[in-house]
């Protein structure tokens, strides 16, 4: 053997064994709960608060096959943020949203789900923006094949950015250092649903949020949304896929919750301003071709309270645990004022029940208009800039980006 084949074998065997011992690393660590190795417990493996889009597309195929909840909770980041858990199975409660998700892809992941055979309840909060036909379909290839895919791609994609990814490898060590520190449990690693005084106490003690965004931001945060309501155009398809994904998991025996989530001033104003508000109120008619839900959407009091919304699309964790636990019956009386009136806004909506609350959210959206205002004023002047960039060539629009 030649010294250049030799020197070559040793670079092989080397890199062999630096790829063997980053997977056996990830696989023990486990950093995002796609194996069924426990040696670290969840509570340091999750201990991220904050949302990350690559993160939760990487993950939840694998995790709802490692894992077996008894309550799956889907929907955008507003759910994914709104009602959220450390990310494990917690108390038989799985949160498998997904920033911007599509109709497709939650369609997808509760196809898969139904595989679970302790599956017993979904719990769906469903956006009138995913409807639209520019979201017909899904975001990203890369999901389709995770949650999709034959065994053998599913097999091969998981093992490269489970095991053999070395971003996989430097989460597996922030483990570790938490592990060996003794690291304290998350703010949101409680029981879930929270108990009545853990919400009542994040309730009374608000972090900075939309209240407190400056103008720039407003608008920075308010610029896909104005883009996603201008022109709305409801996809026919998308209506019967809903339909056919919840028909399909209640013949499995499966409960499903359907809910619309809690939209800020901001969204809201705009939906209406960019011409989209009947679009929406049609929307909700058309939810109900699969059985009652709860709408805490609309023009009123919660959606006029700022400091219950983190920025213009997501509200605080602590309104969305009031939330499930309305949804899934458990009291809230306990839970404060602020509460009071997030439990007062969601309405049970039914056919007989429809036009009188659509009645009301219209005359609630004909009386939100206070002097001075300031999401309606900005909503106003961005919407008149675009329309002066598209008369003169100058609007782009971008793909859309996490909701």
């Amino acid at each position: 053997m030649t010294g250049s084949a030799r020197r070559l074998g040793l670079m092989v065997l080397c890199l062999s064994g630096v790829l063997a011992t980053v997977a056996a690393i990830n696989w023990i660590v486990n950093p995002y709960g796609a194996w069924r190795s426990a040696m670290f417990d969840p509570v340091y493996r999750f201990a991220r608060t904050t949302h990350n889009e690559a993160d939760e597309r990487v993950t939840i195929a694998y995790r709802m096959r490692a894992e077996q909840p008894t309550t799956l909770l889907v929907g955008s980041s507003r759910v994914l943020v709104g009602m959220y858990m450390d990310r494990a199975t917690r108390d038989g409660f799985f949160n498998a949203s997904m920033s911007g998700a599509s109709v497709a892809e939650i369609s997808a992941v509760l196809r898969l789900a139904r595989a679970n055979p302790r599956l017993k309840r979904v719990i769906w909060g469903v956006d009138f923006y995913a409807f639209e036909r520019r979201f017909v379909g899904f975001r990203h290839p890369e999901t389709r094949v995770r949650l999709e895919g034959d065994e053998r791609q599913m097999m091969a994609m998981r093992i490269k950015e489970t095991l053999l990814s070395l971003r996989a490898l430097g989460d597996s060590w922030e483990v570790i250092r938490r592990a060996a520190g003794g690291q304290e449990p998350g703010p949101y690693a409680g029981p879930v649903p929270w108990p009545e005084e853990t919400i009542r106490a994040r309730l009374a003690d608000l972090e900075p949020g939309l209240a407190q965004a400056d103008e720039a931001s407003l608008r920075a945060q308010l610029r896909v949304w104005i883009i996603n309501y201008s022109d709305y155009q409801p996809a026919d398809s998308l209506d019967d896929l809903f339909r056919k994904t919840v028909a399909d998991l209640r013949a499995a025996g499966v409960d499903v919750i359907v809910f619309v989530p809690p939209l800020s001033r901001c969204e809201l104003e705009a939906i209406d301003q960019a011409g989209s508000w009947g679009a929406f109120q049609a929307w909700k008619r058309r939810l109900l071709q699969v059985g009652p839900y709860r709408d805490f959407s609309g023009f009123g009091k919660l959606a006029g309270m700022s400091s219950l919304f983190l920025d213009v699309p997501h509200f605080r964790p602590a309104v969305g645990q009031v939330i499930l636990r309305e949804l899934i019956g458990q009291d809230c009386a306990g839970c404060g004022a602020a509460a009071d009136i997030v439990r007062e806004t969601g309405v049970r909506v039914d056919e007989a029940t429809i036009e009188a609350h659509l009645a009301q959210q219209e005359a609630a959206r004909r009386a939100a208009r206070p002097a001075g205002d300031r999401c309606a004023r900005v909503v106003g002047e961005m919407l008149a800039e675009r329309g002066s960039a598209a008369r003169t060539g100058g609007d782009h629009v971008p793909a859309p980006g996490n909701r």
